[in-house]
């Protein structure tokens, strides 16, 4: 029979003490109480908790000091923080400390208990396995660079998908990092030591498509002189990462739902089935319950791989973590290109970085940063080493300090620089909501295909030559 857990609240307030014994009491844990931070070392080797609950504002001591105060005995003992006056960066700060959640007050019953179980079962996730095993969870987790809290909150529920063989979904824009994750949860699942195979569904023709995942026999079609296994043969006992699901055409859906539910393949040309045990992860970018109103995208298939949603937003709505990805990132090219040489970066190139809306998301930041890497003079990134999409400035009349009665201005040069800042700002959002697609970009920007290319090549966008694209593209009605 299973011990049972222990919960230590450490809250100023009686009543909040009430709600959680009532509350955790009636799942079957055991809840022990104080007001004072001062009682916690007597009660933490007394009835040494599986979990605490601690106010974050307290008369003696702040949270964040009781946080560091546990973790210096137990390192590994989930502590949630609960505060009536809940903040964005306070979260992101509690979580970075080390902390496990962060709850605001008030908060509804199935939130308490959703937030220990899911403590208690990251614990259990650390508390079985080997230290190998331990340092394996560790590396998945720290290669996800983040300081957001979306991003933190995903790390902190990926042990919990990982020991599962359930199918994952995960949405995000192209460029989001969607690969990463679905190689993090294999490697914090029972499967790690099988393959983890990536399969790009927009990258090859639907028959192509289903001799990859399927495999074939010798004489199947038209050049197949041998036979061939499938994916799904390959990675058995391990994961197969189905990117950008949302490309699959509708007969292809057909054939994968039906392995996925009977757990079994026919290889084009075969006469017999082949028991496959493979975990699902699919990835997409589209909008896939619009698809299955369109008939785009099968019904069947959707659920059977939206067991587990999740969402990895956009690198603009988490500036937070682009200079910890700019960190990484330099480091890693420093250090793979040889250029020992460089030492850092200037506050202008961070800068540049965080005011740029990145259309391409954690890809578009990886490539800035190499190729300042590549190009930079030295010793330190500066944003002339930047992509010039990312270092036209927003012009600005006011100044912004400069000596401006020592100032001469030209009407016409600053009129083509508020243009272009403008063109600039419009066509990166632009291209972010068609996906890349020029052709729609140009219709629905009203402009003519030629004008659009010419404008996106000079303001820096578009780094291919305008006659080379339209020798291989039809005129934009």
């Amino acid at each position: 029979m299973e011990e049972m857990r222990v919960i230590l609240i450490i809250h100023p307030e009686k009543q909040l003490h009430d709600d959680c014994k009532r509350i955790l009491g009636r799942e079957g844990y055991e809840v022990k109480c104080c007001a004072e931070s001062g009682q916690i070392s007597g009660l933490m080797d007394k009835i040494s908790p599986h979990a605490v609950l601690t106010a974050v504002r307290m008369l003696d001591k702040d949270g964040f000091q009781v946080l560091k105060a546990i973790l210096a005995r137990r390192p590994r003992l989930p502590v949630i923080a609960i505060t009536t006056h809940a903040s964005i960066p306070e979260a992101v700060g509690w979580l970075k400390a080390g902390g496990a959640d962060y709850l605001a007050v008030p908060f509804a019953a199935d939130q308490l208990l959703r937030a220990v179980e899911d403590v208690l079962l990251g614990l259990r996730a650390t508390e079985g396995p080997h230290e190998g095993e331990r340092l394996k969870t560790s590396k998945a987790l720290e290669a996800i660079i983040a300081a957001s809290l979306p991003i933190l909150k995903l790390k902190r529920i990926l042990p919990k998908v990982g020991r599962t063989d359930a199918s994952v979904l995960i949405r995000g824009e192209t460029g989001t990092g969607k690969e990463l994750l679905a190689k993090a949860i294999h490697d914090l699942s029972p499967r790690r030591s099988a393959p983890f195979l990536p399969v790009d569904c927009a990258a090859l023709a639907p028959t192509l498509l289903e001799s990859e995942l399927f495999g074939h026999e010798k004489g199947a079609f038209t050049g197949a002189d041998r036979s061939r296994f499938g994916l799904f043969e390959v990675a058995n006992h391990g994961t197969v990462f189905l990117d950008e699901i949302g490309e699959l055409d509708v007969a292809t859906q057909s054939k994968l739902f039906r392995v996925l539910q009977e757990g079994q393949i026919r290889q084009i040309g075969g006469r017999r089935n082949t028991p496959i045990d493979v975990r699902i992860i699919a990835a997409t970018n589209r909008d896939l319950e619009g698809g299955i109103q369109k008939g785009f995208f099968r019904p069947e298939l959707y659920f059977r791989l939206n067991v587990v949603a999740l969402t990895i937003p956009p690198l603009r709505e988490r500036k937070e973590d682009v200079s910890l990805l700019c960190e990484h990132f330099f480091a890693f090219f420093r250090r793979s290109h040889g250029r020992q040489d460089l030492t850092g970066f200037d506050s202008g190139f961070v800068e540049a970085l965080m005011a740029h809306n990145w259309p391409g998301n954690v890809r578009e930041l990886m490539n800035a940063v190499e190729q300042a890497v590549v190009l930079s003079d030295g010793p330190n990134l500066t944003r002339k080493d930047l992509p010039d999409a990312l270092i036209q400035e927003k012009p600005s009349l006011s100044g912004h300090g400069s000596d401006v009665g020592n100032e001469t201005l030209d009407y016409a040069v600053e009129r083509e620089k508020l243009v272009d800042a403008f063109d600039q700002e419009f066509f990166n959002r632009l291209l972010s909501v068609c996906q890349g697609n020029l052709s729609e970009v140009a219709r629905q920007s009203g402009l003519a295909r030629k004008t659009l290319y010419n404008k996106l090549k000079r303001i820096g966008i578009l780094p291919f030559d305008v006659n080379e694209i339209d020798s291989a593209s039809e005129d934009v009605p």
